[in-house]
């Protein structure tokens, strides 16, 4: 790619630049040059394979860079985030080396290892909502003590993953965009109680995010949305990526019965108190209407947004009416 005003040739040779210097080795290059991955969203993702390397850095490689307008928070995020998860065993991403100086490649980056499987779409259709409940399950029993506490060492400060934070950013975004303040301002005003113990949440934890290998789940991918909230808010967010996004982008599937048996999955391996499920539901919905009006592909379909805006007023009588 070459979004950032480089070429991938450029980026490339920026890249083995940057770890000769880095790892005082002139002799490094290229087994397997930059290859692009799909998915990433604004960032721009590939694998990759050293020479001249022992130990972590032999294996199959994936760098993520961030536009230069990212700045360095997102970079240092991300990395701090799967660093942590997988220091505790969680199959997030183990990165290696992070870089914020945007001179090097464009933007900050970071260099991981190269989780293994297949994304979990493609796998059997009947194993998908055990896999994705299990897994999810398990992230939310995850202490998030050891995540606030190296959040807190790079001056992270609370208000960013938490949800007090996220609604404050949220009614601050919709400011361009009149027809969802009412909406935006029915999210302030209803907030639930949280419960004592919050969890780490993934913030988009769906099947197209999610590595599977011989039925089990060997990597979760994309951490930008994560924060330390009632574990319902992250279930609400996969059931509406699912029932509602899910069901019209691969139509031949049966999501609703997908989420049923996701939610008895995790209820099995863990308690959840559903009882917010709706409130939180609304709340993707209302930042899915946002992101369609910024220009995100999937949340402009127009029966996608038919059904965000039928969800969020069967729920609070509001109904958004979008500009002509």
């Amino acid at each position: 790619m070459a979004e950032m005003g480089r070429t991938q040739e450029q980026i490339s040779d920026g890249l083995v630049e940057y770890l000769r210097a880095e790892l005082n080795d002139p002799e490094i290059g290229y087994v397997s040059p930059l290859t692009p991955m799909a998915g990433g969203y604004e960032t721009s993702t590939y694998r990759f394979e050293l020479s001249g390397v022992q130990g972590e850095l032999s294996k199959p490689l994936v760098l993520r860079l961030y536009p230069p307008n990212y700045g360095t928070d997102s970079a240092v995020w991300e990395s701090t985030v799967q660093s942590v998860l997988s220091d505790e065993g969680f199959p997030a991403a183990r990165p290696y080396l992070l870089c914020t100086e945007p001179t090097i490649l464009g933007g900050a980056f970071f260099v991981m290892e190269l989780l293994p499987g297949a994304l979990m779409v493609s796998v059997p259709f009947e194993t998908v909502p055990a896999m994705l409940g299990e897994a999810h399950a398990s992230l939310h029993s995850l202490d998030p003590a050891p995540l606030i506490e190296a959040l807190q060492k790079r001056g992270f400060e609370e208000h960013r993953y938490k949800l007090g934070g996220r609604l404050i950013g949220l009614n601050e975004r919709v400011g361009p965009y009149p027809w969802l303040h009412e909406s935006v301002d029915w999210l302030l005003e209803n907030r639930p109680p949280e419960p004592e113990r919050l969890s780490v949440c993934h913030g988009d934890f769906h099947p197209f995010n999610l590595l599977v290998q011989d039925g089990r789940v060997t990597g979760v991918l994309d951490w930008p949305g994560f924060l330390v909230a009632d574990p319902v808010l992250d279930v609400a967010n996969t059931v509406v990526l699912t029932s509602i996004s899910g069901k019209h982008l691969l139509s031949l599937r049966d999501w609703e019965r997908v989420v049923e048996m996701y939610l008895a999955s995790y209820r099995a391996q863990k308690p959840l108190d559903l009882a917010y499920l709706d409130y939180y539901r609304v709340r993707r919905c209302v930042i899915a209407v946002w992101e369609g009006a910024r220009g995100h592909a999937v949340w402009r379909q127009s029966p996608i947004v038919e059904d965000l805006i039928e969800y969020i007023q069967g729920v609070t009588g509001i109904r958004i009416l979008l500009p002509a």
